[in-house]
């Protein structure tokens, strides 16, 4: 009897820690990127522009087939009015009304951290403007591939409580 118990309790621990395993997988494949898009001004008062714009992206759990990232980014902090003025299966820009205190900026912005790490990678996808009175942030996925050589795509875009929204993905 005392076997049978020993084996229970083998058998019991052994599925919890299974269970357990596998939670803290799914969690950790739920990790949040924060990558930073440094602004680079052409005033030359640069007061009028923000130094930096945060953008999060977590990447989904895995699926057989495929991966995907859903990807957002505040940009109602600077501006009202957010519309997606273009997309395709590659790209989606997003358009929006400076506020007052932004109006006059005159900037670009790219990646240039992810996790507070200096970004090395060679495909800046994600890229800001600011240009006469508007703010425009894409999305653009051209030029990249998955591990099949087929080309990265946009799955969704959309506008959630006034900010961009996306999700992006290929096969494995």
């Amino acid at each position: 009897m005392n076997n049978i118990a020993s084996k229970s309790l083998i058998m019991g621990t052994s599925i919890l820690l299974l269970s357990l395993f596998s939670c803290l997988n799914v969690q950790a494949q739920k990790t949040k990127n924060t990558i930073e898009l440094k602004v680079y001004s052409q005033n030359e008062r640069k007061q009028n522009c923000p130094d930096k714009v945060i953008v999060t992206e977590v990447p989904r759990p895995y699926q057989e087939g495929g991966f995907a990232s859903d990807g957002s980014v505040n940009l109602s902090e600077f501006a009202n009015n957010i519309t997606i003025s273009n997309r395709n299966s590659f790209s989606t820009t997003w358009v929006g009304t400076l506020k007052p205190k932004y109006s006059k900026c005159l900037a670009s912005a790219g990646i240039s951290k992810v996790d507070g790490q200096e970004y090395t990678g060679n495909t800046n996808y994600l890229r800001l403007h600011f240009w006469q009175g508007k703010v425009y942030f894409l999305l653009d996925l051209a030029g990249g591939s998955d591990p099949n050589q087929y080309p990265l795509i946009v799955v969704k875009q959309g506008i959630k409580k006034g900010n961009p929204v996306w999700t992006w993905g290929g096969t494995d």
